[in-house]
């Protein structure tokens, strides 16, 4: 047996889990069945054992079977003892979610709201603290074993747990990733003491995720490895919503407000970010919040009055090794426009997000509860060994004027027919698989922007786009970030009708047509579960049931082209554009932010399945 450690993988989307979780699988089956370590899943919400897990069908995985063991706090009233490492976790979950210790009451209430949240999505409400409309049933985890032979091994299970992007609440997280933190800290005592251990294992965790790009150095498709994350943004606690610009890291949280005898205005709660991009160059250290308990060297300089700026840079130098040169990442909670990105910049953050700073958060609080404790405590947290961030750069700081223009251009020539929307639904019930993967992905899908003249000329393309290579080398591919949508989001918003209809449609149909898609998507998911995803007759007609009543109800024919279909358009996704189609949109412009969530969506795929090795630890 080797060395005992969990490793833990924590990520956001599901497209950021699933290729790392497919990752752990093929190379454990590589390994003699002694030595194979479990891998397993911590999802919210009931799993089905047919799948699909993480969007993925289940024949997308290196291991195709898997167990599933519900944890809520009703299941730790039933009687039995699961003895598998899924088992353990499940138990260990479930006491938790029913634990009435005072010390744990206000995280687990947290984490239990947490829950609810990410089920109903209801988190302005929250926000506001107006009347919740939150489910009271019990909240439920699934956590899912992928089986495979791992006959005589004792070694330490692997953990992967999916903790969504949080939009109006990221602080969240914290709670949440801390509850599961703890559940996996108790299961560790039963997992050493099955191995004939004393000592419980300590925990080393792994984020890996995409983000966009916030400066010039960073193009899509590059890896930034982070140290430390600037937030920008809003904490909402249980008092009133403040607003907060605070580094944080494993050593400390630093906050920030403007030098003594800046013109600044008070810090305000609504348009935090532009007084930010207004005055990012006058914030300084206001305040230092260090444990003694737990000091970093690297950061025992950073004190009340350095400027943003510096802190930032020197945290990078202070954690420079020979082999790594680390990144401050931005924190925020709402799409981070170019205005913000170029504030970003200006100081030395290299990339944003919505996660890192509360992921350092609670990395931060494992490391304070397990390190010079009283000997006669015991702290529920797992011992850190190591904590990793590594960000895949997904979208460029700003895209080029002439880009802009070439792309609201080759808008206007985007078309799809009937059985190219069943293809592409068909590519996301797969889990869009890319070329060389399973079915591949439709010819058509690819995004034929890439092509466009305006990428021929020195390295537009490489500050633009990150694609991949196809035809022995000879093209490179891009996803439609357009076509991507339809594939992963459309089916799955129908079967929620006529509760999703802003959702799905600017101006809905009536109530029976929205009905009627619903019933056909429906139908969708039931076959697909019960075919499989082997090439399938029936498959296929639920499929194109659906098409036909979403183009019919939805009204997406296209009146201006014979056996055309419009493409559809997520509402309230795209800025500057209110309608339900690229072809209405004739009179209307993507805004600057639309144009960059497009390529966002168009690479963050393909470069977070080409650095998918890099995010798993040997």
């Amino acid at each position: 047996m080797s060395d005992p450690l969990i490793d833990v993988y924590l990520g956001f989307m599901d497209e950021e889990i699933n290729t790392v979780l497919n990752g752990l699988l093929t190379a454990e089956q590589k390994k003699p069945a002694a030595q194979r370590r479990p891998v397993l899943l911590v999802e919210r919400g009931t799993v089905d054992a047919r799948g699909p897990v993480l969007e993925w069908p289940l024949t997308r995985y290196a291991a195709p079977q898997i167990r599933v063991v519900e944890a809520s706090a009703a299941a730790a009233d039933r009687p039995g003892e699961d003895a598998t490492a899924e088992g353990v976790l499940a138990r260990a979950i479930s006491i938790f979610l029913q634990s009435d210790d005072p010390g744990d009451a206000e995280l687990r209430r947290k984490s239990i709201d947490v829950i609810r949240l990410f089920d109903v999505r209801d988190l302005h409400a929250k926000s506001t603290g107006k009347p919740t409309k939150v489910s009271l049933a019990n909240p439920v985890l699934s956590v899912v074993r992928f089986q495979y032979d791992t006959t005589g091994s004792k070694e330490a299970p692997i953990i992967v747990i999916r903790s969504p992007e949080m939009g109006l609440q990221p602080s969240l997280m914290s709670p949440y990733i801390e509850f599961l933190l703890k559940a996996v800290s108790a299961a560790s005592s039963q997992w050493a003491h099955a191995a004939a251990q004393n000592v419980e294992w300590p925990v080393r965790l792994s984020c890996f995720g995409a983000q966009g790009g916030a400066a010039t150095s960073r193009p899509p498709g590059s890896l930034s490895p982070i140290c430390a994350s600037l937030y920008v943004g809003l904490v909402y606690g249980d008092g009133p919503v403040q607003p907060s610009i605070a580094i944080g890291s494993q050593g400390g949280v630093y906050h920030f407000a403007a030098k003594v005898g800046s013109k600044a205005p008070p810090m305000p709660t609504d348009g935090l970010a532009a007084w930010f991009n207004q005055w990012h160059n006058d914030l300084a250290v206001s305040r230092v919040d260090v444990d003694p308990r737990y000091k970093r060297n690297e950061e025992s300089w950073v004190a009340v009055g350095i400027a943003l700026k510096d802190v930032i840079s020197r945290l990078v130098t202070s954690y420079t090794t020979t082999t790594c040169t680390p990144e401050v990442s931005g924190t925020s909670p709402w799409f981070i426009g170019e205005e913000q990105k170029r504030a970003f910049s200006a100081v030395g953050v290299t990339g944003c997000n919505m996660e890192d700073y509360w992921v350092l958060r609670s990395m931060r609080a494992m490391a304070l509860e397990r390190v010079n404790r009283d000997p006669k405590s015991r702290s529920m947290m797992p011992v850190l060994t190591r904590g990793f961030l590594t960000r895949v750069n997904a979208d460029p700081l700003s895209i080029d004027k002439a880009v802009l223009d070439a792309f609201q251009d080759d808008l206007r020539q985007k078309t799809l027919s009937d059985s190219n929307y069943g293809d592409l639904i068909l590519w996301g019930l797969h889990g869009l698989p890319l070329p060389g993967d399973g079915i591949g992905m439709p010819r058509f899908a690819e995004w034929s922007f890439a092509s466009h003249p305006v990428f021929k000329t020195g390295d537009t393309f490489e500050r633009h786009l990150y694609g991949f290579l196809v035809d022995e080398g000879e093209r490179v591919v891009v996803p439609d970030p357009f076509f991507i949508e339809i594939a992963t989001d459309l089916l799955k918003d129908c079967a929620r009708l006529p509760d999703s209809a802003a959702s799905v449609f600017t101006q809905p149909p009536g109530n029976e047509a929205l009905c009627r898609i619903r019933d056909a998507a429906k139908k969708v998911f039931e076959t697909w579960k019960a075919q499989g995803p082997q090439p399938s007759q029936v498959t296929g007609k639920a499929i194109a049931d659906f098409v036909y009543a979403f183009i019919g109800d939805g009204k997406f024919a296209d009146p201006s082209q014979a056996h055309h279909v419009k493409v559809w358009l997520r509402p309230g996704k795209w800025e500057g554009v209110t309608a339900n189609s690229v072809q209405d949109a004739v009179s209307q412009r993507f805004g600057d932010a639309a144009v960059d969530r497009a390529f966002y969506k168009a690479s963050n795929i393909v470069a977070l399945r080409r650095h998918t090795p890099s995010a798993i630890r040997r």
